[in-house]
């Protein structure tokens, strides 16, 4: 029998052995998403083709909410088995039960992660909270920093709102946190896979306090340090003025 190569049963037995990373999107699908909708299809399927690339095997929570319902359509699955969006498995509605949708999806996530893995939770709303039920502000704050201390890094992405405000609420780090105008919906999802891309590249630790920075992502004709020197900020239409809220 002829001698097995070394070095490929050596890289089998590295494959074998990489720790899946953890990514979870909590996504708007409230009422006024409409408007970007078509947008937010596109960049949602660059996102997941891009996890799905990437040679860290990855698990993928998908929990898409509004005010008529809380759904966690894709628990932990392989990102390869993750199917796309469409115009009939997209459809907003609704109000905006932020609190509840994050909450509900961390209880899920944090007990399905493994320690040793990199573990990341995107944001994606155009609308402050105004619908939730079930969890409140200080009591998902509190989440986010237990699970920070597991290793969880947060990232809060506020559409035509003031996002630091929102974010920092939540307990999110401002160089965690994007705030951007729906017309650039999918410029922000490039923006986002690129930022994971280079966050799943790196060793796994403490969580990053800047996701957008450690990608070198901020060219200024599109995203720019917000006024208080925190976070970053794309290019937002007039009516969008801080402390406006513009979603449902």
């Amino acid at each position: 029998m002829a001698p097995q190569d070394s070095s490929s049963t050596a890289s089998g037995r590295q494959e074998s052995h990489t720790p899946s990373a953890y990514i979870t999107l909590i996504l708007d699908e409230t009422g006024s998403m409409q408007h970007c909708k078509g947008a937010a299809i596109a960049g949602f399927n660059e996102y997941l083709k891009m996890l799905r690339q990437m040679p860290t095997p990855v698990r993928f929570t998908l929990t898409l909410f509004n005010s008529g319902k809380m759904e966690v359509r894709h628990r932990n699955e392989p990102a390869a088995q993750v199917p796309e969006l469409t115009e009939h498995t997209y459809q907003p509605a609704e109000t905006t039960p932020l609190y509840d949708a994050i909450g509900r999806t961390m209880v899920t996530a944090g007990k399905e992660a493994l320690p040793e893995s990199k573990k990341l939770c995107v944001i994606l709303t155009d609308g402050l909270e105004n619908a939730s039920r079930e969890y409140t502000r200080d009591g998902v704050t509190r989440m986010i920093k237990e699970y920070e201390g597991r290793g969880w890094t947060f990232v809060y992405l506020g559409a035509d709102h003031d996002a630091w405000a929102a974010g920092r609420n939540l307990g999110v780090s401002g160089d965690n946190t994007v705030q951007f105008c729906k017309r650039d919906t999918g410029r922000t999802f490039d923006q986002l896979a690129a930022a994971t891309a280079t966050y799943l590249s790196k060793q796994p630790g403490k969580p990053t306090q800047g996701f957008w920075k450690d990608a070198g992502i901020a060219p200024k004709d599109m995203i720019e340090t917000d006024k208080s020197g925190s976070g970053l900020q794309q290019n937002i239409e007039p009516s969008a003025r801080p402390g406006q809220e513009a979603g449902t």
